[in-house]
């Protein structure tokens, strides 16, 4: 079974089309999401809603966090922006959603046990850079494949227990790419894939200005920042 691996969406769900179009071309039948579905762009409710209806699978990201506790203090002003938007926008049916998701999810496919946190087994909330993985990871999380996010960093380490990855961010990658970024994991071959896929980011970068976020935001989206 092909498995669809995602992370940091942000509320964008032109890139999230994008991807899942190219997951459904692929043959992708079962999608797992690391947290952040919410955040710095300017389709929050559309983006719940792709979720519900794709059926994908998703945890707590700390952006889908601070909406439900409304506490914004841990985050930079223009994301603080964007989350006092997001919270007057959003629908209380999709604060429910958000609520009843986990810190971490897993599932086993084929023998494989994936493992979703959205920081580290250490600390949901923890960066965890490729310079940073070890295999230790895997044995903590009592994974084989072990699903990061919250970097935005696009990598894959493997190792005689397993791999760690970081798909990178669907909807505001950092990595310089302004590609939407994810990964396919073929449980029949263990092999991970770390794929891109264009969008048009300038219509997402349209919408956020006319929703009054702050420019700052629009310019990471365009340069991969």
């Amino acid at each position: 079974m092909l498995v669809g691996l995602i992370s940091d969406v942000h509320s964008n769900t032109t890139a999230l089309k994008a991807v899942l179009s190219e997951m459904e071309r692929m043959g992708v039948e079962k999608i797992l999401h690391a947290g952040d579905i919410i955040g710095y762009n300017p389709y929050p409710n559309e983006t719940i809603e792709m979720f519900i209806e794709h059926k994908i699978i998703s945890i707590l990201g700390n952006h889908d966090r601070a909406i439900i506790t409304g506490d914004y203090s841990e985050f930079n002003p223009y994301a603080a922006a964007a989350l006092l938007w997001t919270k007057k926008v959003i629908s209380p049916r999709n604060v429910d959603y958000l609520q009843s998701l986990k810190s971490r999810e897993h599932f086993t496919i084929d023998n494989i046990h994936f493992v979703a946190i959205h920081g580290s087994p250490r600390d949901v909330d923890e960066y965890i850079f490729p310079v940073n993985v070890s295999a230790h990871f895997l044995a903590v999380a009592k994974a084989d494949v072990l699903v990061l996010g919250h970097t935005h960093v696009q990598f894959k380490k493997e190792y005689s227990l397993g791999i760690v990855l970081n798909p990178g961010s669907v909807g505001q990658p950092r990595d310089e790419n302004p590609d939407a970024a994810f990964a396919v994991y073929d449980t029949m071959t263990n092999v991970a894939r770390l794929k891109r896929i264009n969008y048009d980011f300038e219509k997402v970068i349209e919408d956020m200005h006319n929703a009054h976020l702050p420019d700052k935001l629009g310019l990471r989206l365009r340069y991969g920042l």
